[in-house]
């Protein structure tokens, strides 16, 4: 224990503390091959009950034993079952029979229960319940459900004990409801208890998941009384996680935004198709596979497929996929019957998915529901109040992230810098992604028509303090000409764009190009101003972009060795110095 001064050993001690180890494992050794031994003899019996029973009472998680307790038990389960099928066998043998398999239940659930009093977490003692009360004639599921609610009083997260509670429940024929009020219960005890929230979750999902779709769609009224319930335990505890969490998986429900939801849960959608001379490009919503995407397509080859990633050089499941030919492919745009499709020719027009690309880009604000109001305002009270606490700057932020993308664009900046570099630095990875993201969004809302016209595809985004370019490669069928001059990129390999053919990432902090099957188009690329000192560091980079004719690398430490890349390029023009 902390705290507690530790009292020297003497050499003695220490002796007799090894011999009296050395018997009780010697005791044990003699216990478990006498088990073993019946075991691979087929001899279930009363005493095998009895051996393994002293062994489990003293460490309840060798799971072995509790596998050879119920094959001798599902045996004599099986010999009952004979004899109460059995018409020779009088009444009196049956009841005599079924009541010793009931006694034997009975005390395997004594068992287990002085094993969890010792060991309130153990996992095959909680599953040797279980097992048993799905065989009891006529289990006590009451007795079963207010064992597990006294355990949880000891220690609110034994997941086992939850595990348990659900199967119980389950058996017991209880309602969602019924269990939506148990966790009721439990929060109005205890608003801290997290495995109660989560369990709420669980139980409304549950109520509210569409037979036809299983997705799970909670009206605005019901988030509204959940966020009320919630505000009493923001005002007790701010600092407390349970509630904020609860909250957050609350705006998850209903949310369409890519911040909050796992890519997993979002609807697989086409973005973009577009002819680009020599290929096809396709962009998705998701990552998506070739036997996928072939469904979108008027081809069954899958030889011809590349796929763009920023975490992989070959992979196989992307967002961005290219199909390499002279000829353009035909693409299913919309798709309401097998016998209806619609079809789109590329040869003179593009396909744009505008309304996703607005919500992948926050270019329309959603409606703000009036509950969104009351937790804004909340939030807003209590970082007045707690200005160091984290969780009401980070909900405010998160809900003015789904709601207010413009409007509210400066205080959200504000507020992820103020996380990552003050009230929660351990995250500061996550809040400087979603702060380059937001200033990304913000840049593309700004050039948004144009992009998704015809007559332009550059995309610029200067001086925007950007750490990473995540969320660019939507636009990967759209921009064939890119500026990310003056932000705070590290690397280029990360760049999905494989139309790109002019590129600028002048005074960025990189030091060096790593090759990436994305830019191997690239005709114009400028760096000038970056970090790059050796030729070294760039030509594994120029080594994959055989279209390249013009270079700039202005105000590099590469300027001083023009002459040896000139060696290493000789058909680009190298353009060291500004006219």
């Amino acid at each position: 224990m902390h705290f507690v001064k530790k009292v020297p050993t003497t050499e003695q001690e220490k002796a007799a503390k090894a011999k009296e180890h050395a018997k009780r494992s010697q005791q044990f050794l003699h216990v478990r091959d006498r088990i073993f031994a019946k075991r691979d003899k087929g001899e279930y019996d009363d005493e095998l009950l009895s051996l393994t029973q002293g062994v489990l009472e003293k460490n309840a998680d060798i799971y072995t034993f509790w596998n050879i307790r119920r094959t001798t038990i599902e045996q004599r389960i099986e010999a009952n079952d004979k004899i109460q099928k059995d018409s020779e066998a009088s009444d009196e043998e049956k009841t005599k029979s079924a009541q010793k398999i009931e006694n034997l239940l009975a005390g395997e659930l004594f068992l287990s229960y002085e094993c969890i009093k010792s060991n309130p977490k153990s996992y095959s003692a909680w599953y040797q319940r279980a097992w048993v009360l799905q065989r009891q004639t006529s289990p006590d599921y009451a007795k079963e459900l207010a064992l597990c609610e006294k355990a949880l009083q000891m220690d609110c997260r034994n997941f086992h004990c939850w595990d348990h509670r659900r199967i119980v429940a389950r058996l017991a024929n209880r309602t969602e409801e019924q269990e939506l009020e148990f966790s009721n219960r439990l929060i109005d005890e205890n608003f801290s208890n997290y495995s109660a929230w989560h369990y709420r979750s669980i139980a409304l999902q549950n109520i509210h998941r569409d037979a036809a779709t299983g997705m799970t769609k909670i009206d605005d009224a019901l988030i509204g009384s959940e966020l009320q319930k919630v505000k009493n335990a923001f005002y007790m505890d701010a600092e407390d996680q349970s509630a904020w969490t609860y909250t957050r998986w609350l705006l998850e429900v209903g949310s369409g935004k890519e911040f909050l939801r796992p890519e997993s849960s979002s609807p697989i959608e086409l973005i973009s198709a577009s002819f680009h001379g020599n290929n096809t490009t396709l962009v998705f919503s998701r990552a998506v596979t070739i036997p996928f995407l072939l469904t979108f397509v008027d081809t069954e080859d899958t030889t011809r497929w590349r796929a763009f990633s920023s975490t992989s050089p070959d992979p196989t499941s992307s967002r961005v996929w290219q199909y390499l030919s002279d000829s353009p492919l035909r693409v299913v745009t919309s798709q309401s019957t097998d016998e209806n499709v619609t079809w789109n020719e590329l040869t003179d027009d593009r396909y744009v998915n505008k309304s996703r690309l607005e919500t992948i880009y926050d270019i329309v604000e959603a409606k703000e529901p009036e509950y969104i109001k009351e937790l804004l305002e909340d939030c807003h009270q209590l970082i007045q109040l707690e200005p160091k606490n984290k969780w009401p700057l980070y909900m405010r932020t998160l809900v003015l992230l789904e709601y207010q993308p413009i409007r509210s664009h400066d205080e959200i900046i504000l507020n992820l810098k103020n996380l990552a570099e003050n009230l929660d630095s351990k995250r500061a990875e996550l809040y400087k992604s979603l702060l380059s993201r937001q200033k990304l969004n913000h840049s593309i809302r700004e050039q948004f028509e144009r992009l998704i016209g015809k007559e332009h595809d550059q995309l610029v985004v200067r001086y925007a303090e950007l750490t990473s370019l995540e969320g660019v490669e939507f636009l990967a069928g759209l921009v064939g000409n890119a500026d990310f001059q003056g932000n705070l990129l590290t690397e280029i390999h990360r760049i999905v764009l494989p139309n790109l053919h002019n590129l600028t990432i002048s005074e960025n902090p990189i030091e060096r190009l790593s090759p990436t099957p994305s830019l191997s188009h690239l005709t114009f690329l400028s760096i000038a101003g970056t970090q790059i000192s050796e030729v070294s560091s760039v030509m594994p980079f120029f080594q994959t972009t055989p279209s390249l004719d013009r270079l700039i690398f202005c105000e590099t430490p590469l300027v001083e060795k023009t002459e040896e890349l000139r060696a290493q390029l000789p058909g680009v023009r190298l353009i060291p110095h500004w006219l």
